[in-house]
């Protein structure tokens, strides 16, 4: 309503003769141009709003800077993790291809996914956002995400996350707390797997704790409560151009 009576107000300022035959036109007009748009609402273009130097991918998934400049080599772990999707594939090569690797996500909910590559690069400890809930095949699991890049496989460009997963929930723990407390066994290296970006699904957190009777430390799952509602209402979390 206040910005209503602001356009209104600047309008009375552009005609000095017959102001109120002039603000009413113009009242009416702006009632006819948002009846349109709500009768076609294609006919406004959609405002992307995305920082400079990403990339859309599409379905609601856009790549976030920071990106490498150049592409570079792997560590060995890495480079057996996304060999060993390649040859599932029927993709022999033999060496890991040079890849350009990017920081951040942006997930459909909204949602900005980051990546160990950057975030344990950062000289000022950022707010966690590396670790996300995947969808593949039917399963939900969890895993630390270590960076994102593109490859064309058969001639078809596709987007990656190499990713660390979580071990299975502690069973125990599972059932003692009906089914509400994932507690999970972090394995790092060990874990690497090579996934596409559209089986992200969220960004969660996960928190290490040392349970009582239980031996070592697990990592606790906690998510964003609303992400339904919030992606509803189109909220995105805030994107700077760059971290």
């Amino acid at each position: 309503m206040e910005r209503t009576i602001g356009n209104l107000a600047q309008e009375i300022r552009l005609h000095n003769a017959s102001v109120y035959t002039n603000l009413s036109q113009c009242a009416v007009r702006c009632c006819q141009v948002n009846a349109i748009k709500v009768i076609i609402p294609s006919i406004e273009p959609t405002k992307t709003n995305l920082p400079q130097g990403s990339h859309d991918l599409g379905n609601g998934y856009v790549l976030l800077r920071r990106r490498e400049r150049t592409p570079h080599t792997v560590r060995r772990c890495e480079s057996d993790a996304i060999l060993q999707y390649l040859t599932a594939k029927d993709i022999h090569v033999p060496t890991t291809p040079r890849i350009i690797r990017w920081a951040r996500l942006r997930l459909p909910n909204g949602q900005v996914a980051r990546s160990a590559w950057k975030e344990l690069a950062m000289t000022r400890q950022p707010r966690m956002a590396r670790n996300v809930k995947l969808f593949i095949d039917g399963t939900t699991t969890i895993a630390e995400v270590l960076f994102y890049f593109n490859m064309t496989i058969h001639d078809e460009d596709k987007t990656f996350a190499l990713i660390s997963e979580y071990g299975p929930p502690h069973p125990e723990l599972l059932e003692r707390s009906f089914q509400t407390v994932v507690a999970c066994t972090y394995h790092g290296d060990a874990s690497l797997r090579l996934i596409e970006v559209s089986h992200i699904q969220s960004v969660v957190a996960m928190i290490p704790h040392q349970f009582p009777s239980i031996d070592g430390v697990l990592f606790y799952l906690v998510e964003r409560p609303g992400l339904d509602i919030i992606r509803m209402g189109g909220i995105e979390d805030n994107i700077p151009d760059e971290d």
